[in-house]
Parts: structure tokens; sequence; C-alpha cells
């Protein structure tokens, strides 16, 4: 996965809407963990829209977003490889898988396991962690929300 500089646009950096948006990916998180029991897709889905919306935050914090185009989902998985590297290399190929079963429990068939669930929750909350971490290292004059 390489990242693409042209996949994304420039924005001006706006700490307000990243608070917004980390506070939506821990609620995303909290819910995921909420429906484990219920519904482990629906579980799932909401862990990977976790990572999806704490990705977001990373890439607005660098001043970028993403373009409004096929494959924006996978432009935010390789920014993110990009920009958090050797924290990320661990967790990067599962991201990219769980973008990949998000595809296809969403426009053809597949399936969750409650075990594939659980992990995907432990997935988001490490990652969430790590690009929180990362935020504030990066701008230690901002506050960030925290959970």
């Amino acid at each position: 996965m390489i990242f693409d500089p042209l996949s994304v646009k420039k924005q001006p950096v706006n700490f307000k809407q990243i608070n917004q948006i980390l506070q939506k990916a821990h609620k995303s998180i909290l819910s995921a963990t909420a429906t484990l029991k219920i519904n482990p897709e629906d579980c799932f889905t909401l862990a990977y829209e976790s990572m999806l919306k704490t990705t977001l935050a990373l890439i607005l914090s660098h001043g970028f977003r993403p373009k409004v185009q096929l494959g924006h989902h996978k432009t935010l998985v390789e920014f993110a490889k990009h920009i958090l590297k050797g924290n990320f290399d661990a967790i990067a190929d599962t991201y990219d898988r769980m973008r990949k079963k998000r595809n296809k429990l969403v426009y053809d068939v597949a399936s969750v396991g409650q075990t594939e669930a659980e992990q995907a929750v432990k997935i988001a909350k490490r990652y969430f962690k790590i690009v929180e971490e990362k935020i504030s290292s990066d701008n230690p004059q901002q506050k960030l929300w925290k959970p």
C-alpha cells in the first residue's frame, strides 16, 4: 500500500473539528462494544467506522482531508500507514483487511463471527490510542478531547 498525495486536498487544521471527530470515533467504539453480543456484524462495522473516524482526525490534524472519490476509505488507510509508520505497521494489515471485509458486508455477502468482532473492537481501541497519542505529540499546544 503506497500513499498517493493526489488523493487528498489541503484543508486548514481545526482542532474543534478534530476533537468532535475523536468523540464520534470513541462513541463508535462504545457502540461496537455494546453491540458485540447482539450482532457481531454490526459490532465489526462500528469498530471499523471508529477506525475510519480516528483516521479522519489524524489526516485533518495534518492539514488534509481525503478527496471525495471512489476509494477514499483506502486513502485513509494508506495515509495512516504513511504518517504512523512503525507504530502502525503491526495493525496496518488488519485495518486494511477490516476495510475489505466491511466492504463485503455492505456490498456483497459476508459474515462476522463473535471472535472476529471481539478482535475488531480490541484493534479499534488500540488504534484510537495510537492516533490520539500521535496527534497530541505532534501538537502539544492543543488540548485533545479525552474519553
